[in-house]
C-alpha cells in the first residue's frame, strides 16, 4: 500500500520559475512520462542516489500517480534504500515538492520559443497554443503534471496544491497579457487557458494527435474572432 504524504510546513513560500527564454532552459531531456533509459544490471548507475530517487519518483508519480506510489517502490526503481531517500528528502512530501517545482520549470520551457522577442506580438497567442499542442503529441503524455497534482490534492491549503495552483495562475496572467499585447481582450487569455486545460484532460481518451489538432483548430478560430485584422 502506498504511504500517504505527510505535512509540509504551511509557511513554506511557493516560488515558481519565470517563463524561460530558450537560452535559460534547464535540461529537460525527455517528454513527461517517457521512461529514462536504465543501466543494465551489470552496469552500476553512476548518478548520485538523490538524483536516482528524483528521476524514479518523477517517472512513477507522473505515470501512475503520487498517492498510488509508495517510497518503497521509488527506492526499488531507483536502486537505493529508504535511508538514502530520506537523507536527500526528509519526507515524501519534500520529494513531491522538489518534483513539482521541476515540473514547473519544464513546463515553462514548453512555451519559451513562443514567447521569444522574435515572435511578433500578434502571433504569440497562437504560437503558445501550438507549443501546447506539440506536448500533447509527445510520446507518453498523459496530462499536465501540475493539473494532475491538483486532482490528487483536493485541499487548496495543501502545499502541493499551492505549488500547482500558483503555476496555473501564473499561466493565466501570462495568457491574458500576451492576448492584450496582440490586440485582443484579456478575456481571450481565459478562453485559451480553458481550451488548453480541456485538451490536457482529453488526451487519455482522444489520444494526443486528435486532441492536439482540435486544440489548434479551436484556438485559431477563437483568436481570429477576438483579434481584429492588422490594418
Amino acid at each position: 500500500m502506498a504511504d500517504a504524504p505527510g505535512k509540509w510546513p504551511s509557511e513554506s513560500p511557493v516560488v515558481l520559475p519565470p517563463d524561460l527564454s530558450p537560452a535559460e532552459q534547464p535540461g529537460t531531456d525527455r517528454p513527461f512520462g517517457e521512461p529514462r533509459p536504465r543501466p543494465s544490471p551489470a552496469t552500476r548507475d553512476p548518478r548520485p542516489a538523490a538524483q536516482r530517487v528524483r528521476d524514479a519518483a518523477k517517472e512513477l508519480f507522473y505515470r501512475q500517480g503520487i498517492r498510488a506510489t509508495g517510497v518503497e517502490e521509488v527506492c526499488r526503481v531507483a536502486g537505493t534504500t529508504k535511508m538514502s531517500l530520506y537523507r536527500a528528502f526528509p519526507s515524501k512530501d519534500a520529494l513531491v515538492e522538489a518534483i513539482l517545482m521541476e515540473d514547473c520549470e519544464a513546463e515553462a520551457c514548453w512555451y519559451a520559443n513562443a514567447l521569444h522577442p522574435s515572435v511578433p506580438a500578434r502571433e504569440r497567442p497562437m504560437a503558445y497554443l501550438t507549443a501546447a499542442a506539440a506536448e500533447l503529441r509527445a510520446p507518453g503524455f498523459r496530462g499536465c503534471p501540475t493539473g494532475l497534482a491538483i486532482v490528487e490534492f483536493p485541499d487548496p491549503e495543501h502545499p502541493a496544491r499551492k505549488v500547482a495552483d500558483a503555476r496555473k495562475h501564473q499561466i493565466r496572467s501570462l495568457l491574458r497579457r500576451i492576448c492584450a499585447e496582440a490586440g485582443g481582450p484579456e478575456c481571450l487569455g481565459d478562453g485559451l487557458l480553458l481550451l488548453m486545460e480541456g485538451a490536457f484532460a482529453a488526451v487519455p481518451y482522444l489520444g494526443g494527435e486528435a486532441t492536439a489538432a482540435a486544440l489548434e483548430e479551436a484556438g485559431r478560430t477563437l483568436i481570429e474572432a477576438a483579434i481584429p485584422p492588422a490594418a
